[in-house]
Order: C-alpha cells, then structure tokens, then sequence
C-alpha cells in the first residue's frame, strides 16, 4: 500500500505591478513549490482570504505550512510609522499571511517561514522588524550581493536547536536578498541563528512545535546545497508527522 506524500501549502507570493495601470499580479516562483515537491511532499497553493472559516479550512487541508518571501511587511502592525526606506508593502497579503502564521501557530501546524516568512511569524506573534538594516551602522550586507543561487555570508546557529539538527551543523553560508529583519523577538518564539553583525538569521518555536523561520533563501540553493535539501527534507518529514 502505498503512502501518501504530505501535503503543503504555500500562501501567494510575491506582487508584481504591470504597466501604468498598476494592476496586480500575484504568484508563487516555481523554486518554492519544487524545492518542496524534491523533498517528497505535494503542493498546495493557499490564495490570500480574509475570512477564518476559509483560513481554518486550509490549515485543515494541509500537513505543513510554507510562508515564503516577497514584500515589506506594513510597519503599523508593529505600531510604527513608515520609514522613509520602506518599500512595497501588499495589506491583504499581509492581512492574510500574518492571520494564517498566528492560527498556525496555535495549531501547532509544521510551519516553515522563508524570509519575509520568518518576519511574518515574528510580528504575528508581537514581534518586530527593524524596517532597513542599512541604517545600522554595525550591520554587513545583507541585500543582494550574488546570484540567487550563490551563498554570500556566515550564519551561526545554536546547537541544540531544531534548526540545527535539521541542518546537521551550527554553521553555514546562506544568500541573502533582504533590507528587513526581526528586532524584537516575540513570546513563544527563540532566535537560534545570527550573523557576523549580530542580526538575526532563524527564529523556531520556544516549545517542541515545529515552528521554524529562515531569514535566507533555500529554495533557491536546494539543488546544489546539502543544507537547504536537509532544511526541506525535515520539514516535509515533520508535516509527515503531524
């Protein structure tokens, strides 16, 4: 008899504006949903909603859950005004995603955060971001510097940590596309990986949920890097679990 294959869902990604009329294009890049499909899980693609009874039916639906990267998250759900460096902001992405990291968190539902993912698992539980780590004087660089499939910088995680377990090492090179990042660090979650300037690079659950968010891009490197296939693989065998 055959077993079958997880099922995770993948909110929508990023926004594009098209032409002068501003008219939104929302969509998923393949590099997740197959990064997840080689790690032995299908896919579910969950568009944005703003109604609970439709968010709880697709937490039901699914055995994990995938938050990935895209636009600026809107600084009032952090209660702050706009900095001058804030880029693209999407309110019902926002609306939606942070809503669905919450309900998943109280589901206990194997949740993996993927860049902008981990900044929404962050400030839906009260966390927040700084809004550009540019203006940190002490911080590296973290916006693009290489390809998208090329590493750029160290990260360090906490051994004893889910994450690094399911890395197999406290250490490792990430890419690294952002000019966001979490600085307050909310009840119920724990920083377990920073970088050379101290930023945080992964928050997971402070409890035994496997609730982890990555502040790099595996789905990016999961062909040719054995740390971001382990990162997948665990995290399609912990929804196998649930």
């Amino acid at each position: 008899m055959t077993t079958a294959r997880p099922l995770v869902g993948i909110t929508y990604s990023d926004t594009a504006f098209r032409d002068q009329e501003m008219r939104l294009r929302t969509y998923v890049t393949r590099k997740y949903f197959q990064a997840v499909q080689r790690a032995g899980a299908d896919v579910l693609l969950l568009p944005p909603s703003d109604d609970g009874r439709t968010l709880d039916r697709y937490l039901a639906l699914v055995d994990g859950l995938l938050l990935p990267g895209g636009e600026d998250i809107d600084p009032r759900y952090m209660g702050e005004e706009p900095s001058p460096r804030l880029g693209l902001v999407n309110p019902l992405r926002d609306t939606f995603e942070l809503e669905m990291a919450r309900r998943a968190f109280a589901a206990r539902k194997p949740t993996l955060g993927i860049c902008r993912g981990v900044q929404v698992m962050a400030v839906a539980l009260g966390g927040k971001l700084h809004q550009d780590v540019t203006t940190l004087p002490q911080a590296i660089q973290h916006t693009q510097q290489a390809p998208r499939w090329s590493t750029s910088h160290r990260v360090r995680v906490e051994a004893g940590s889910r994450l690094a377990a399911w890395l197999e090492g406290t250490e490792v090179f990430t890419n690294s596309f952002h000019h966001q990042a979490v600085s307050v660090i909310p009840a119920g979650l724990r920083p377990v990986a920073t970088a050379a300037d101290g930023l945080v690079e992964a928050l997971e659950s402070a409890d035994d949920r496997v609730f982890v968010g990555v502040q790099w891009h595996p789905e990016e490197t999961s062909q040719a890097d054995d740390p971001s296939r382990r990162l997948f693989a665990n995290f399609v065998r912990a929804a196998g679990k649930a």
